[in-house]
């Protein structure tokens, strides 16, 4: 009998796979997800790369497995599993990445398309011809079909050592491009209420299989490794935030400035979302909050279909997405251009608070002493019931980032301030946000291209007309 070693069988898998798959298209074809302008504004194949082996580095034995998306959204744009994409660049529904974190080897699986799939929705990395999968910074590409003998290799080729077993995957949530780690637990958790909800919900089936086909394996969570490593951003990372900060908030101020009393919220969602599609956002961080009247007190209120009457207040909470990075702002005004006195008072206490909390966010304080220091204007207000913990939270990947809002500033982390002074019994609702940019010295507000400052807010109500 002829043994051949699991690397030699590895070998011989890709080169089959090469054969097999790399005239898949004879002709070069542009995939349909993965964004190589995208890539390259986020540092080019060899930023990801290096990324996978900083991963690497942290784990240092067994393999990484991270799973993409596997169902394409309805009617809708693909947006692909954050921390896969943070990793690969790549957007490719039903792809695996497996790292091996020893030889600093990444194996990316793909699912197996017929020529007609190719080219009718385009063709995936196992698709393209070996040259451009290359320029993609991929080699080792295989059919997610291949994914289970490269396991059971794994397994073979550790067996009997200290990394035997040792497979690192995500034991935690994935995020959403609008909704944190905990919110898909949560979303999760609705599906569970639910008397005939799907067994496994898709976030987890990939480690509840893993689990039952291979109980040798000892499945590692990799989720701590890549939230700090996300928690700081790159720089290519950080332009690409100050893009589309800008243009959220050149688009939130271009919706203002067409508003006035009898408009429906959805004309001022329409404004704004026009105005960011136009000048390059990609999608929208999350569904456009523009809450008035019986609606403005729920904080996620999403159907904007109500008339504005004149003298309500409007909150338009909304930014877009691009290069898979997100933005979040947020503006309050009155639609008739005038604050009343009592809201007027108010938002004066809101935007205080708001200001008290990033004078603090400098490297060599806590989060913890901005949010007191934003506490203390609620108190002195009168308000203190109201105040919730530190008013915001991380952004990148996902507007609801990874990670809590505890502990040290530190430069690159990018956060928003957003407090909220809440009168449901008087339809009052008053919310000022920014994102910002934490730096070595002050802190740099992304979304500076719209003004708060309430003189500023009442002069761009209408203005447009």
């Amino acid at each position: 009998m002829i043994r051949l070693r699991v690397s030699t069988v590895r070998a011989l898998l890709l080169i089959v796979a090469s054969a097999s798959f790399s005239a898949t298209l004879s002709t070069s074809a542009r995939a349909q997800y993965t964004d190589r302008q995208a890539i390259d504004d986020l540092g080019g194949p060899k930023a990801f790369a290096a990324r996978r082996a900083e991963l690497a580095k942290q784990v240092k034995t067994g393999w990484v497995l991270l799973f993409a998306r596997n169902e394409i959204p309805e009617s809708t744009h693909y947006r692909e599993d954050n921390d896969f994409y943070y990793f690969t660049g790549l957007q490719d529904p039903g792809a695996v990445m497996a790292l091996d974190a020893e030889k600093g080897v990444t194996y990316i699986f793909e699912p197996q398309q017929l020529p007609r799939t190719a080219k009718t929705y385009g063709p995936n990395l196992l698709s393209l011809p070996e040259a451009e999968r290359a320029a993609l910074g991929f080699t080792n590409v295989l059919p997610v079909t291949q994914l289970d003998q490269g396991l059971s290799f794994f397994l073979a080729s550790t067996a009997g050592t200290t990394s035997s077993g040792d497979l690192w995957v995500r034991l935690n949530f994935p995020d959403k491009a609008d909704g944190a780690r905990p919110e898909v637990g949560r979303d999760n958790s609705w599906k569970f209420d639910h008397p005939y909800h799907e067994p496994v919900p898709d976030n987890l089936a990939a480690n509840y299989l893993l689990a039952q086909r291979y109980p040798m394996l000892r499945l590692r969570d990799v989720t701590p490794l890549i939230d700090a490593m996300r928690n700081i951003k790159l720089p290519e990372e950080i332009e690409v935030l100050r893009r589309i900060g800008k243009i959220s908030a050149e688009g939130n101020f271009d919706a203002i400035a067409h508003a006035q009393p009898g408009m429906y919220q959805y004309q001022i969602e329409a404004r704004a979302y026009y105005y960011m599609f136009d000048h390059g956002a990609q999608g929208a961080s999350y569904l456009a909050i523009v809450s008035s009247g019986s609606d403005i007190n729920t904080i996620h209120y999403f159907a904007d279909r109500h008339k504005i009457e004149a003298n309500e207040l409007v909150v338009l909470d909304f930014a877009g997405s691009l290069d898979h990075m997100t933005m979040d702002i947020t503006r309050t005004f009155n639609i008739s251009g005038k604050f009343t006195p009592e809201q007027a008072k108010w938002y004066a206490v809101d935007l205080e608070c708001q200001k008290a909390v990033i004078a603090l966010l400098t490297p060599g304080h806590t989060y913890d002493e901005a949010s007191a220091a934003g506490k203390a204007i609620f108190d002195k207000a009168g308000i203190g019931d109201q105040w919730y913990g530190f008013p915001g939270h991380f952004v990148g990947l996902s507007t609801h980032d990874v990670m809590r809002v505890t502990g040290p500033v530190k430069a690159g982390q990018v956060v928003t301030v957003e407090p909220y002074v809440d009168f449901p019994d008087k339809r009052m609702h008053y919310r000022v946000e920014d994102t910002l940019l934490i730096t070595n010295g002050e802190p740099e507000n992304l979304s500076s291209a719209i003004p708060k400052e309430m003189a500023e807010v009442e002069k761009l109500v209408g203005s447009a007309r």
